[in-house]
Order: structure tokens, then C-alpha cells, then sequence
């Protein structure tokens, strides 16, 4: 007979886990206790099931599409929703929907109440964004309260003379605009070359829209003497003799002379985005703690007091979504928050925002420092910060996009640290947008807020794209990106986007022009549930105890800033370990040292300490380096030789010297290290957490380390399109290993493992895009290997080759019985009913059982081969599950008998096939209906249906 390996959880001695029916978690409760590990793994607390971006399409919502959404979302096992109204069904070519009640009209907000007191009694957790769209703003902004930007214009003159004209009014599109400064300096007749990126350093121009790598901002070309345009103290102020008119009068002093006129107006893209009709409007200006408070007291407030009794319960979070305004460089206080924080005027340094070089280029890339970070920290300050303190007043949480990742303004994850859920994005994967990892997951960001800020929950807006419409598949795109996401940090899905479409929209109904597109209307949702718990499954496992971690390291104090996907390791790392990102912030008044590691108050701590490839680091910085260098903590890289910023400088230059010698040069403590990565210094320590050999040449496996207590947690994904045989090794010793299948719900003890050289190394076998966690925690002494590998061979008993009888639902066009004499696909088939069906078909056959086993010790599965997307089986009557990830195998020990056993397979596809047929026809003999126009009749049709081979294979013992 046949054999070949399987996957790992197909096993005998399963430990299976009963559902807790009278059990129920509810995050805060007082005096609940905790769950054990098997409890939450087998009934997740609401806090740690998926939820949704509940769109309300231009608010085109009824209560009886509300109610019927949120029944949906409890019976499938969603833990909440974030209400998000706003529009985008036209982006991309698609049509428009209805517009139903505007935002915050009284209609709205009935809708809204309704809404709340509908997940009281469904027990649901819901978040709020607080506008329609994105870019906080709407129709109650003021020109006076939008995100503004800095222009200018330059007039050239001479004297010794009378001035008296007109200065060029800088150009703006909005017809917002205000005077701000005059100033004049005596130019030195050298063209120096340009300050390098010196429109991102001035925040005049943004670097690529998402999480970018900030180096831009850290390098210039060489100094050269005498290239410096003017000095500070040579420019001078006129602002007092502009008249209203825009005419200046100044009586010029001899020489040639710049004048420079600088205003501001409303930026390019302080709009608000993506809203609902009636909503439009300027984005507010969130350096302004005015211009926030003006909007909270007047949308924020009445809507916190419509929820009543239900705010801080029912109502748990508010939000609000992508900042996307991008270039904005000014705000009303700027100039005296910047002398209060930075200890100097910037008036004289505004040359330096026109691209001249004053004083010197280094001088005038500092002053650009702090002229970003200013920004960045009124942006906490001002906006991030009253946020939470405002919320959490009425009893409420936070967790905005507050990281980006487009390139504002902002020390991203210090911005993150300020949400109670730092939350982010990641994107499905998709042939038309953000194609490649960099460009799909924003993850490791909030992550690394969240572990050193101290938060439990790590969220993010998942299954992104625009592109796809109902073409994204579970298992290999799906599956792979939650399971990749998870390896980044994630424990909490925010799916994107669950459409609310009233009825008389039809089916399937109204859809936002992006996202992976879910709500009751989709083909799969009776038989998602399945796929919603592995989701579940995974958070629950991943919101316990802290993570687990070498490095941390720190980033740096500029702004913009923003960390990466983990595989961009800027620590230099390599596969192996995990590493946090730290601010300056969390660095100076979060860490401390703990008996030679760096240890958080919260429980995480690390091993080593690593610093940013170059050379300037701030002074308060420096000196917390030597605090930990006292206490033993081992620092890994440059040696700094400069300051940060113009405060106290040169002085500053100086005292960086000073102590950098003391910690780095000969002679000192050798807990600094320059010249060798980390990897090299924590290689010679020891092992790396997880390894893995073997597997092929495709092979991409992540993983991500928990503990909890005294359990050890990994998650390992593998997201290669094909099996992979690996063995892994993990950091534990003296613990016996358990592997909890997610898919299944199945934990059982390993069989095969051992220990070496202080890890425990076994072998695991992964199915197609499969995953697994590896849980340590009893004694190894109690348990000892079994068998060679941990997973189980199965051994061919026959082929059900057919005929198979195939039944469609004519409400789709589908033929009540069609015969396959052969597994195909259904766009394969001739006849339109099935080559353009969408929906549930199910496969009968009818076999018998050749060597039918006796006396109940063999186990007898299904094996479904290929399938798209998902099947549910029954045998003689007896329902056997609903599999949706390869290995596509059910047991059916149970249900078999020797003779005359009837196969129902229940087979169901995405919705392409039927709306691309539909795009053939006229209007009028449409079955389908919806505002998506994107999939015509030439879009290629999407492989679906039962693909084989169908195998009747035997577990061997």
C-alpha cells in the first residue's frame, strides 16, 4: 500500500479538549480567575476573538441589517466590532451606493444607540470611530483648526535703499492662508550644495507613504568651509513691517539682501478621506490641543453620552483610523512650543526651512532635528495624549492608528505607547497593491509599543487589499497572513472590512472598494465559523503571559520615525531571535537593569541592548547607557561621537565624547561592544531561541515565543505552498513538548523529541501553509519519547474514483444534478450553470469498504486531496466537520461500514465566478447584485470545487 507522511496533528492518543459551557470570561471582571491555558484554548474570552471594521457604507445602514450583522458576527464566534461609517464604494471604478443617514445627524445616532444596546444583549465588545472616514476632521473644522503647512516666497534686493513693495504671497491651493515672519539676511554669494533630502527634513515633502526607513533623514554629504549662506545672528526679523496689504517698508542696509516671506495654509491633503456624504471636511490639526478639544466637545462627547450606561462596557474603544495627511509642518503655538522645548528661538533658523545652510550644515541639520521632534511631541502632546486622558475619564479606551504608517510626523511607536491597544494594519496578499512584505505588514510597530509600554493587546486592521474582490483564499492567503502577522506580534484581528448591506441591496450586496469582503452575504458564512476559531485560537494563546525576546533596540530620537517588519532586523539579528524596538521615551523612564539583562516593569526583559548604526545620540540617552552599563547590562554598537539636536551645542558634542569614551574606548567595561553584531555576541552565549533544518529549498518558517507562568508558548508558521519536514530546535530544556494543532483544536504530548546541548530538539512535519504551537510545561522526567517522529503515516485502503453525483443550487444557475466522471474544476465544465457557479455543491458517492477493519483499533480518514475553498463531510448521515486547510482529511472511523456507505461532500467556492458570469449578461437576468464593477467577463474564473484525489486512507499505529 501507499504510504506517505502526514500532517502533524492527524494522531492517535489526541488530548481533546471539551467545550466549558458555563464558562465565560470577561476581561476586568473582578475577582474572575484567569483561565487555564486549556480553557482559553478551548472557549477564547471575548477579548481574544476576532473583530470586525463593521463598515457602514454612506451610512447606507438599517436596524434590521444591524441586528442581523451582529447576531451573525456573535454565532460565529466574533468578539466585537468596530462601527467605522464611511464611503470608498465608488474608489476604483466602482459604482456608488445609497446614502443613508449622515454622520451624527439624530437618524445616525438612533441607528448608533441602537447598535450599542444590541451588543449589550448579544454580549459584544464595540469600538467607535469617531468621525466618518479618516484624518480626524469633518464639517465643524475651521480652516483655522486644519493641519496647516509652512510656504514662502524670497525677494532679492540691495541697498543702502528705500523698500517699499508688495512681497510675493506664497502660493497656496486652499484659500486659507496667514502671515507669519519676515525675514532678511545678507546672503553669502556661495551655492553650496544642497542640505541632502532637505525637503523631508523639513517636513516639506514625505517619504515613501508607509512606515519608511527614516536614514534620509540621519546623512548629509560632507561639510565644506565657508559654505554657510548666513548666520543666525546676521537674520533679521521684519515680520512688524508687513503691512496687511503684504507691502513691506524697511529702509535696506548696504549689500545684497534675501527676503523671505513665510506663511501658512491648510495642507495638500488635510481633507478628511474616505467619509461618508455629508461628512467632508478639513482634517484637524492634531499639534493643536485647541483644535482637538473643539471637535471632542462637540462630536466626541454628545456620542460617549447617547451610550448612557452602556459607555466603558458595551462601548469599550475609541478610534480613529489612518492619518494620511502626510507633509504638514506648522501649527499656531509652534513657535513658543518650540522655545520651551527646544531652548532656543527658531525664527533665525527658518532659512533653513527655504533649503539655505545657516550657520553651518551641521547646525542646520540639527536645528531640522529638533524642528521634527517638536513636532513629534506635540503631536503626543497635544492630540495622542488628551486622547487617552479624555477617554479614559468617561470610563473608555483607545487604540487609534496612531503609528502611521503613512510618513507623518511622528515618533510612531512612542505614539502607539499612548493607545491602550496599539493597533496597526496588515494586508492580504494581492497581485495589484502593496505587493511584498515590507509594503504588506506594519505589525512589528505596534508590537513592540505594546511590550514596552505595557500593553496586553497587539491589534491591527487585517486582510487589506484592493484588487481582489472575494478572490482571496483561505488557506494559501488567508491562513498565511494572519499566521505571519501573529510571528510579528499580533494578537488581536480587526478584519477588514465586514460590509453592513441591507437587504434590498442584494447579493452580495454593497461592498467597500478594498478589503477582503466578509458579512453573512458571502458564500462560505455558514460554514466559517471553523476558520474564525482557529483565528481565536491562536489569539487566545497569544495574548497570555509577555513575550519573549533577546534584543531590545533602540531606534533613535528623530522624527519621523518608524520600525519595520521584523524580517528588516535592524539589530542584525539573523533567524533565530526576536528583538523589541524602544523609544527614547520608554527607554529613559521604562527600563532598568536586572541582574545584567534589561528588564520592563511589566515582565519582559532582554538580553542584550543595541543601538542604531551612526553616530549621534542625545545626551539623556548616554547617560542612561552608563546606568545600565554599571548594572551589567551589555550594550551592542557604534560608538556615539556627536549629540543630538542644538541644545547646549557645542558643549553637548563635547560631554557625548566625554562619556562615550568612558563606556566604549580600551579599558572599559567590556559590557560595550562595537564592531560585532549582536548575533555574534549573543551566538557566543548560547543558542539562538528557535532553529529549524531540513525542509525545502522554498522553505520560509517564522515563529514567535510567549511565557507564561512557568509554560513556555511558540507559534511556528510555515508559509511555503508545500509540506515541509523540518526539525526545530527551541531554547528549553528539562520540559516535555506539547503541540496544540489550531486548526483542529487537538493538543496532545509529543512522541519524538530530545534534548541537546541544553534545547529540546524534535521533528515536525507541516502541512501546505500549516502552523503549530509548541508548549512546554511539565517536567520532562514525567514523560518519555514514544515513537521517532511526531507524525503519524497513513496508508492508502482504496481511491473513490467515482462517478460522483453533483448537485448545484438553481437559485445560482447551477444544474440540480450533473454526473463528474472526473474530479475537475468546475470552470472546467461546458455547461455555464456550473462553469460559472458560486456557492455550495454537494458531491454523493456511494462505496463499499474493501478489508472493512474489525474491533474498533484502526482509525479510517477521509482523504478530500484538493478542494476549493472549504467542504463539509457526512457519511451515512453522520456530520464529520468542516475542513478548510490542507490536509483536507476528516476521520470517519465512526461512520464507516463495510458495505454501502454514502459520501456527501458539501463543496464551496468564493463569489467570482457567479458575479464574472453575470457580468455577461444584462442587467435584468443578473443573479447577482452589487456595486463592485470590478470583475467583468473577461476576468479569468477562479478554480473551484471538489479537485481530489478522494482516498480512504488507514492511520498506522
Amino acid at each position: 500500500m501507499a504510504r506517505r507522511a502526514a500532517p502533524i496533528f492527524c494522531r492517535m492518543k489526541l488530548l481533546r479538549t471539551g467545550i466549558l459551557a458555563t464558562f465565560l470570561f470577561l476581561a476586568g471582571a473582578v475577582g474572575a480567575a484567569a483561565p487555564s491555558l486549556e480553557q482559553s484554548w478551548a472557549n477564547p474570552p471575548r477579548e481574544a476573538r476576532l473583530r470586525a471594521y463593521w463598515w457602514w457604507l454612506n451610512g447606507n445602514v438599517t436596524k434590521t441589517a444591524i441586528t442581523r450583522d451582529l447576531e451573525e458576527m456573535k454565532a460565529k464566534g466574533f468578539g466585537g466590532a468596530l462601527i467605522c461609517d464611511a464611503d470608498g464604494a465608488s474608489q476604483d471604478g466602482n459604482a456608488k451606493v445609497p446614502h443613508g443617514p449622515t454622520f451624527f445627524t439624530p437618524e445616525w445616532r438612533e441607528l448608533y444607540r441602537h447598535t450599542l444596546r444590541e451588543a449589550a444583549r448579544l454580549g459584544l465588545e464595540m469600538s467607535l470611530n469617531i468621525q466618518s472616514g479618516w484624518n480626524l476632521g469633518g464639517p465643524i473644522v475651521t480652516a483655522g483648526d486644519a493641519a496647516k503647512k509652512l510656504v514662502w516666497t524670497e525677494t532679492r534686493t540691495s541697498g543702502p535703499a528705500a523698500f517699499a513693495q508688495k512681497l510675493a504671497e506664497p502660493a497656496h491651493k486652499d484659500p486659507y492662508y496667514r502671515d507669519l515672519f519676515v525675514v532678511a539676511f545678507r546672503p553669502s554669494g556661495i551655492k553650496p550644495r544642497p542640505i541632502q533630502n532637505q525637503a523631508e527634513k523639513a517636513m516639506v515633502k514625505t517619504l515613501h507613504f508607509s512606515a519608511p526607513d527614516t536614514t534620509p533623514l540621519l546623512i548629509d554629504v560632507p561639510a565644506e568651509p565657508g559654505e554657510e549662506e548666513a548666520r543666525t545672528a546676521d537674520v533679521i526679523d521684519l515680520t512688524g513691517k508687513l503691512d496687511a496689504n503684504g507691502t513691506l517698508q524697511w529702509q535696506v542696509p548696504a549689500g545684497q539682501w534675501v527676503i523671505e516671506r513665510f506663511g501658512c495654509t491648510v495642507g495638500d491633503r488635510s481633507r478628511v478621506s474616505t467619509s461618508s456624504e455629508g461628512w467632508q471636511g478639513y482634517a484637524l490639526d492634531v499639534l493643536d490641543a485647541g483644535a482637538f478639544k473643539r471637535y471632542w466637545d462637540a462630536i466626541v462627547e454628545p456620542l460617549i453620552d447617547d451610550a448612557g450606561p452602556l459607555a466603558g462596557s458595551t462601548l469599550k474603544y475609541l478610534h480613529t483610523d489612518s492619518w494620511e495627511v502626510e507633509a504638514i509642518n506648522w501649527t499656531p503655538t509652534l513657535r513658543d512650543e518650540f522655545r520651551q522645548r527646544r531652548g532656543y528661538d527658531l525664527r533665525p533658523w527658518l532659512p533653513v526651512i527655504a533649503g539655505h545652510i545657516v550657520n553651518s550644515r551641521t547646525e542646520s541639520n540639527r536645528f531640522l532635528h529638533d524642528f521634527r521632534k517638536t513636532l513629534g511631541d506635540l503631536a503626543i502632546d497635544h492630540h495622542f495624549k488628551p486622547f487617552a486622558a479624555w477617554a479614559h475619564r468617561r470610563g473608555l479606551q483607545i487604540h487609534p492608528e496612531s503609528g502611521g504608517p503613512h510618513a507623518v510626523p511622528i515618533d510612531a511607536q512612542r505614539c502607539l505607547g499612548m493607545d491602550d491597544m496599539p493597533m496597526s494594519e496588515f494586508w492580504a496578499e494581492s497581485w495589484r497593491h502593496r505587493v511584498g512584505d515590507p509594503n504588506r505588514f506594519f505589525v512589528k510597530q505596534p508590537a513592540s509599543a505594546a511590550h514596552t509600554y505595557g500593553h496586553r493587546f497587539v491589534a491591527a486592521e487585517g486582510f487589506t487589499t484592493i484588487g481582489p474582490h472575494w478572490q482571496e483564499t483561505l488557506w494559501d492567503n488567508l491562513k498565511p497572513s494572519f499566521d505571519k502577522a501573529c510571528t510579528e506580534g499580533l494578537n488581536l484581528l480587526v478584519w477588514h472590512a465586514f460590509v453592513c448591506s441591507p437587504a434590498e441591496m442584494g447579493v452580495p450586496g454593497q461592498q467597500y472598494f478594498a478589503g477582503t469582503h466578509l458579512n453573512p452575504n458571502v458564500t462560505w458564512w455558514s460554514r466559517s465559523a471553523p476558520f474564525f476559531a482557529y483565528i481565536n485560537r491562536c489569539q487566545a494563546m497569544l495574548q497570555r503571559g509577555v513575550p519573549v525576546a533577546d534584543v531590545l533596540y533602540y531606534y533613535g530620537d528623530h522624527v519621523p520615525n518608524f520600525a519595520q517588519l521584523r524580517a528588516s532586523d535592524p539589530a542584525k539579528l539573523g533567524a533565530g531571535y526576536d528583538y523589541d524596538v524602544v523609544t527614547e521615551d520608554a527607554l529613559l523612564t521604562r527600563c532598568s537593569a536586572k541582574a545584567g539583562s534589561l528588564a520592563l516593569p511589566d515582565g519582559p526583559s532582554y538580553n542584550v541592548l543595541v543601538l542604531p548604526n551612526h553616530t549621534a545620540m542625545s545626551l539623556p540617552v548616554l547617560r542612561k547607557l552608563r546606568e545600565f552599563v554599571r548594572s551589567g547590562v551589555t550594550v551592542v554598537g557604534p560608538k556615539p561621537r556627536e549629540a543630538t539636536g542644538l541644545a547646549g551645542f557645542p558643549e553637548s558634542d563635547r560631554a557625548v565624547a566625554e562619556l562615550a569614551s568612558a563606556l566604549w574606548d580600551e579599558g572599559a567595561p567590556r559590557h560595550v561592544i562595537a564592531g560585532k553584531s549582536a548575533r555574534e555576541v549573543l551566538a557566543a552565549r548560547g543558542h539562538p531561541d528557535f532553529e529549524y533544518q531540513g525542509g525545502t529549498a522554498q522553505a520560509e518558517v517564522s515563529y514567535i515565543h510567549r511565557r507564561d507562568a512557568d509554560a513556555e508558548i511558540y507559534f511556528v508558521a510555515s508559509r511555503g505552498q508545500q509540506a515541509e519536514s523540518l526539525r526545530c530546535a527551541f531554547r528549553v530544556r528539562g520540559k516535555v513538548p506539547e503541540l496544540w494543532n489550531a486548526v483542529t483544536g487537538e493538543h496532545r504530548l509529543a512522541d519524538a523529541y530530545e534534548e541537546q546541548d541544553g534545547r529540546t530538539v524534535l521533528p515536525l512535519e507541516f502541512a501546505p501553509c500549516g502552523s503549530v504551537f509548541v508548549v512546554f510545561r511539565e517536567p520532562a522526567a514525567k514523560h518519555r519519547p514514544t515513537r521517532p517522529t511526531n507524525a503519524p503515516a497513513f496508508a492508502e485502503r482504496q481511491t473513490l474514483g467515482g462517478p460522483w453525483q453533483v448537485t448545484f443550487d438553481p437559485k445560482w444557475a447551477g444544474p440540480a444534478n450533473a454526473t463528474f466522471t472526473r474530479l475537475v474544476s468546475w470552470p472546467a465544465r461546458e455547461e455555464p450553470g456550473i462553469r460559472f457557479y458560486s456557492g455550495t455543491a454537494t458531491y454523493r458517492c456511494t462505496f463499499d469498504l474493501a478489508n472493512f477493519p474489525t474491533g474498533g483499533k484502526q482509525r479510517l480518514f477521509l482523504d478530500l486531496g484538493r478542494l476549493r475553498e472549504l467542504a463539509e463531510v457526512r457519511l451515512n448521515g453522520k456530520p464529520l466537520g468542516i475542513t478548510w486547510a490542507p490536509p483536507f482529511r476528516v476521520e470517519i472511523t465512526g461512520a464507516a461500514r463495510a458495505a454501502g456507505n454514502v459520501l456527501e461532500i458539501d463543496v464551496v467556492n468564493f463569489w467570482p465566478n457567479r458575479i464574472i458570469g453575470d457580468a455577461a449578461l444584462p442587467v435584468e437576468q443578473r443573479l447577482t447584485k452589487t456595486n463592485i464593477q470590478k470583475l467583468i467577463a473577461t476576468t479569468p474564473l477562479i478554480e473551484s470545487g471538489l479537485l481530489g484525489p478522494v482516498r480512504i486512507v488507514e492511520m498506522e499505529r
